[in-house]
């Protein structure tokens, strides 16, 4: 509940961001701790499937860490499984401008194995998203 709460928080900041801008170049990014087609992602994207109203057709927020290839598409390895829970969501006018995405994961280790063994290592489980735009 608390990320669904934390994702509207966000979503109503992001909405000043389009009310004082035609074309706002807008960039949510971090740890969601949710998979893309979960609320708090959802919520944040705002996407007129979900939300039913086309009238804000021009506010949804893009995702994307959807344009790393599948094979190489996860930012944790947990229990063995490869899973994405870390974005970047983009405005249109953002995402538009999007030359390349990457996530770096080459060294990550299972946090789930290095929970059940106590590791608790200096950096995170999480691999970095490194996104590059052409403003």
């Amino acid at each position: 509940m608390k990320r669904n709460a934390q994702a509207l928080e966000t979503r109503l900041v992001v909405e000043n961001f389009f009310d004082a801008e035609v074309e706002p170049l807008i960039a949510v990014c971090g740890d969601f701790n949710s998979a893309d087609r979960e609320v708090p992602v959802a919520t944040l994207r705002a996407d007129t499937e979900d939300t039913g109203n086309t009238d804000i057709a021009d506010r949804v927020l893009i995702t994307l860490d959807n344009a790393i290839p599948d094979h190489t598409r996860h930012a944790i390895i947990h229990g063995g499984r490869r899973v994405m829970m870390d974005h970047i969501l983009a405005s249109r006018a953002l995402s538009n401008r999007l030359e390349r995405i990457e996530a770096h994961n080459e060294l990550l280790e299972d946090e789930l194995v290095a929970y059940l063994m106590d590791i608790h290592p200096a950096g995170s489980f999480h691999a970095p998203l490194v996104a590059e735009f052409n403003l």
